[in-house]
């Protein structure tokens, strides 16, 4: 097993890959993270059979940023502009992984890689099944004073991700998440699933909630996630029934 670096779709893309690999699994960082971070969250994925692939989302890492500030009266604009930027880049990467490798494709994110996670099943991506970790399928609430001037940005508040749940093909999806989280409150991720609800089989949409825990990708949740996956890799149908 080792860790090399790849280019797909035109990017630097960090790859841990097993002797035997047996699913893709795209990881997406969060906001300040990289694709380093990702994949030290996701200990036992390898071991298990998934060839892991991260690349860095714009303005993060070794890309050119930096990463959009708090400090910045745009900054809500800036970090759905980083998404929407990460979910296009993602999409490409996942579709040459796939051409190169042959293997069925696994999503997961963190943090506002979850709500790429989202973006993307909202937009009719089809993975064998996905993660969201600590995020979740609606924007970020607007703080007093901050201002979105872009359409694409604006389109987002309008029209979220987890209010087109139709467009998710019911696509297996675990949400993953702390009661101690102050960064994306629980309540924001229960929202998600109750919007997603109706348009689910059952069985296909989950959550897994620890208690205590904050905003970050526990072990817990690590081990969590792989099980699941693993069920949909073994022994669950793909999306659609195929």
């Amino acid at each position: 097993m080792g860790t090399e670096r790849l280019e797909l779709a035109g990017l630097p893309v960090l790859a841990q890959i097993p002797p035997r690999p047996k699913a893709l699994l795209l990881a997406l960082h969060g906001l300040q993270g990289s694709k380093e971070h990702i994949l030290s969250l996701l200990p036992g994925y390898l071991e298990a059979g998934f060839l892991l692939l991260a690349s860095d989302a714009p303005r993060h890492g070794e890309r050119p940023g930096p990463p959009p500030s708090a400090k910045d009266p745009f900054y809500v604009e800036s970090v759905y502009q980083v998404a929407l930027g990460f979910a296009e880049e993602a999409l490409g990467v996942a579709e040459e992984a796939q051409r190169r490798f042959g293997l069925p494709l696994f999503l997961a994110g963190g943090s506002l890689g979850a709500f790429v996670v989202h973006l993307l099943l909202a937009q009719g991506f089809r993975p064998r099944a996905a993660l969201a970790f600590i995020g979740s399928g609606f924007p970020m609430k607007l703080p007093q004073g901050q201002r979105v001037r872009d359409p694409r940005v604006q389109a987002l508040y309008q029209h979220p991700p987890a209010l087109r749940g139709e467009a998710y093909g019911g696509v297996p999806l675990l949400h993953l998440h702390g009661t101690e989280d102050l960064i994306v409150p629980l309540a924001r991720m229960e929202e998600t699933l109750k919007a997603l609800r109706p348009h689910y089989p059952e069985g296909r949409l989950a959550r897994f909630v620890e208690e205590g825990a904050g905003h970050t990708i526990t072990p817990l949740m690590a081990r969590m996630g792989r099980a699941f996956l693993e069920g949909w890799l073994e022994g669950g149908l793909a999306p659609g029934g195929a």
